[in-house]
């Protein structure tokens, strides 16, 4: 056992898992500010952010075990969350609400929960980052085999998380649909997208880096920090 509380064989997994959140989020990111065609970037930009948002979540859950309990959660309790990243996302935050008092900066850490709760954006990105996780990721290769399709393409899907957001900015609905003016919206919506995932990205972190998910979670904090590409 180390003195951080994690057992000396399993350290060098933490310290992988960590790092894999940390740059699978920052490429996401990375590839979404110079998105520009669905079909080669949607199929990236999925795999990093919804790649990193589940292991981030799961970090999350199981730092809090580990600070809640000794132990970390069980390869049967990590299961049973599947890629389900909505549901992960929502005890994560639960936990966030319940141990604000907690952080060492409880009052920033309020304004942040407040700030993700009234996003506009938010709640379908992470619906549509879970949907892919759920059942997109094999979409092409089940059709060449004939298989049924209860999820649309990652390319469908990215193309209806912008349209579903349009209900928030309508003025850019015209603009998608016009070939003269549809880049320049990709770009615009792509930002706000961009700038909602880090906002939500800095609540979970700083949730790390103020002690609510315990003092293991702190020392990996620096880590994990956003970076807006």
């Amino acid at each position: 056992m180390t003195s951080s509380g994690i057992p000396l064989d399993k350290l060098g997994a933490l310290v992988d898992e960590v790092d894999a959140a940390a740059s699978l989020l920052r490429h996401g990111l990375a590839v979404l500010k110079s998105y520009r065609f669905a079909a080669r970037d949607a199929y990236a930009v999925f795999v990093c952010l919804a790649g990193g948002a589940e292991k981030l979540l799961k970090l999350s859950a199981g730092m809090n075990s580990l600070h809640e309990t000794g132990v970390w959660p069980s390869k049967a309790t990590m299961q049973g969350w599947s890629h389900d990243i909505v549901g992960m996302e929502r005890h994560v935050r639960a936990v966030i609400v319940a141990q604000q008092d907690r952080s060492t900066v409880p009052g920033y850490m309020a304004e942040l929960l407040d700030a993700v709760d009234a996003d506009p954006y938010i709640d379908s990105i992470l619906e549509t980052l879970g949907t892919y996780a759920r059942g997109g990721r094999f979409f092409n290769l089940d059709h060449l085999a004939s298989a049924s399709q209860p999820y649309p393409s990652p390319r469908e899907l990215w193309e209806g998380l912008h349209h579903k957001l349009t209900t928030v900015r309508p003025e850019l609905l015209a603009k998608l649909s016009s070939a003269s003016t549809s880049d320049a919206a990709r770009a615009e919506m792509n930002g706000h997208i961009i700038e909602s995932f880090v906002g939500w990205q800095e609540l979970i972190t700083r949730a790390w880096r103020t002690k609510v998910f315990g003092d293991e979670a702190k020392r990996w904090a620096s880590q994990l920090a956003p970076a807006a590409p």
